[in-house]
């Protein structure tokens, strides 16, 4: 199993779509800063916009009843002259969901990248266990992620602190880290539905769609038509769809979420993680090799 996993790290790390991914995820961290300060710049001009900023915070904190389709940062009001929580700002820029977006480019890319090579065909038949084929796959994955989220996080610090200075700070770094391992389980968790579903279809183009409409909120209309279903079967049960999945919990596992939030985001992050592995393995064992 560890060298199945070497084997897929040294595979990944010399393919040139990984460090694409890696620079698309450097140069979005930069992008999403700069768009940021464009927006703290019109809320200086236009007070009317930044009262409308504040109205848009304060609703997304109730819950995801107004998420809204596509991807959508918040700038909080007060960093137009105050101080601005590296926290903060970060989290809002992951909770938009670009970064979860590069994450399912990668898994689909990554993910259906040996059946055009032949290196599950080749390497299948050395195995006793075909599934830690797909273990392995995983654990590979889990490490770019983790690459990505310094990445992300390091380039919004260093580009942060070059335009405002000593009014960006990092107020509380344990705070910071349960963001951080919350929303990594749940990137995790998407990337090993993606990866599953490319086992599954042998098909990265239906995988990496699947995964955009997932991340963009195109899947909140079904959720409403679940939801209401299950008002209707159970009209005292106040029952959430997009609570019990991973694209539903990024958005609301900030950085200030409740420990309650934070703890169900980790729970789905983990299951979806481990159900999608057991899953891609058990296809990866049954099936015939091709």
């Amino acid at each position: 199993m560890l060298n199945l996993i070497k084997m897929d790290l040294y595979r990944m790390f010399h393919s040139l779509s990984t460090w694409i991914i890696i620079l698309f995820t450097a140069g979005t961290a930069l992008f999403c800063t700069v768009m940021v300060q464009g927006d703290l710049e019109a809320m200086a001009e236009d007070s009317a916009y930044a009262q409308q900023m504040e109205q848009e915070i304060n609703a997304s904190n109730d819950g995801n009843e107004d998420r809204s389709i596509g991807f959508y940062s918040e700038s909080d009001p007060e960093w137009v002259e105050g101080e601005i929580d590296a926290g903060e700002f970060i989290s809002s820029q992951i909770q938009s969901g670009l970064l979860t977006l590069l994450v399912v480019i990668f898994a689909a890319v990554f993910g259906n990248a040996e059946q055009k090579n032949g290196y599950i065909k080749n390497i299948a038949g050395q195995l006793s266990n075909r599934e830690i084929l797909a273990l392995s796959k995983l654990a590979a994955s889990a490490v770019q992620i983790f690459i990505m989220f310094m990445v992300f996080i390091a380039a919004t610090g260093v580009r942060g602190k070059i335009l405002w200075g000593e009014r960006f700070f990092l107020d509380s770094p344990a705070d910071m880290l349960s963001f951080f391992g919350t929303q990594y389980l749940l990137n995790l968790g998407i990337a090993a539905l993606i990866l599953f579903f490319c086992i599954l279809t042998r098909s990265s183009a239906f995988s990496m769609t699947a995964g955009i409409v997932m991340v963009t909120g195109l899947f909140i209309p079904l959720y409403s038509v679940i939801n209401r279903a299950v008002y209707k079967i159970r009209p005292s049960w106040d029952f959430d769809i997009s609570l019990y999945l991973p694209d539903g919990n990024i958005a609301l596992a900030g950085i200030h979420a409740s420990s309650e939030v934070l703890i169900r985001a980790s729970v789905v992050g983990a299951a979806f993680a481990v159900v999608c592995a057991a899953a891609a393995a058990l296809i990866m064992q049954k099936r015939d090799v091709r």
